[in-house]
């Protein structure tokens, strides 16, 4: 057997078809990705009751929350904050994004604002997040892109008062293989009749320009593969009660629907059968469109998600 016929028999179809990957299809498919998001963000404007309506992140009080005025949260699937809190909501800017036969939780969120640092933390706990993935410098091209929300340096310390949350910073480490920091925090709740901690994992990608590209796709599967091994490394110190992971950019949008997207396909496709021409990557974003606005902003963010899945099997031949 040749080696192209090989690929063939491994690859799925929405992959091995050429047709499906060329630059006119995948423009097709974009363009009809964001004309569906279009009209059901125009439906639900003027109904309250529609669950695509965000009526609760164009609130005064939210939008002075908000990073970016276009990229919010629909009410349906927010996530709340639970603590009340002088002055404050239950608003934050992040969405609860379940992927296709559960095989992945995320929460998609923006960089934290500096008076967002304490909502960011504050979600962390509450939701039992282990797991934070970052997918942007915290400045780029001269603009601030997301605050630097923990310690600075090693054996620091922050304390949030009016949550009851000290964070250390353990260790800093960077990876050049992956060109990522791997931060672990000690988070401490602090305040009450009992103290209790727990330890997350940071992990902060430098690879990936706003509004860019990386410069292949590696650096990405690597992190998601990073990714995945400490989920399983706190699932089990935890005894499998972990809350979702945190993906996070700059808008929380783009870069991190691609991450999604890309990390969601690969843990769908050992169930896709060999015959079954489903495109995966066009039906999640589908789908994580429905969760939260513009999940994959760019054409060219769409194309990678293809070569990265590509690129990933390719590889594992």
């Amino acid at each position: 057997m040749s080696e192209d016929s090989v690929v063939r028999v491994i690859l799925p179809l929405f992959l091995s078809n050429s047709a499906n990957l060329n630059e006119e299809m995948l423009t097709v498919k974009y363009q009809l990705l964001n004309q569906t998001e279009v009209v059901r963000c125009r439906q639900a404007t003027n109904n309250p009751n529609d669950p695509f309506n965000m009526s609760v992140a164009t609130d005064s009080l939210s939008m002075n929350y908000n990073r970016y005025r276009d990229i919010l949260p629909f009410n349906y699937n927010r996530v709340k904050l639970f603590q009340q809190r002088p002055n404050k909501t239950d608003y934050i800017n992040a969405s609860h994004i379940e992927a296709p036969n559960n095989v992945r939780k995320y929460i998609a969120t923006q960089g934290p604002l500096s008076k967002t640092i304490e909502d960011f933390w504050l979600m962390i706990w509450e939701q039992n997040t282990t797991v934070i993935v970052m997918l942007t410098k915290q400045i780029e091209r001269g603009e601030t892109k997301c605050e630097t929300y923990w310690p600075e340096s090693v054996e620091h310390y922050v304390i949030i008062k009016d949550i009851g949350l000290k964070i250390t910073l353990e260790s800093e480490i960077f990876d050049e293989k992956m060109n990522c920091y791997i931060r672990t925090l000690n988070l401490e709740k602090i305040g009450g009749l009992n103290t209790e901690c727990r330890q997350i994992t940071q992990l902060q990608t430098l690879a990936w320009p706003d509004h860019g590209l990386p410069n292949s796709p590696d650096s990405i599967i690597n992190l998601i593969m990073k990714k995945d091994e400490y989920v399983q490394h706190y699932t089990h110190l935890n005894n499998g009660y972990i809350g979702p992971t945190v993906i996070h950019c700059s808008a929380g949008c783009g870069r991190t629907g691609t991450f999604c997207t890309v990390d969601t396909t690969l843990a769908l496709l050992p169930n896709l059968q060999q015959s079954d021409p489903t495109d995966l990557i066009f039906n999640v974003i589908q789908h994580f469109r429905q969760q939260r606005i513009a999940m994959v902003e760019s054409l060219a963010q769409f194309q990678f998600c293809y070569l990265a899945v590509l690129s990933k099997l390719v590889n594992d031949l």
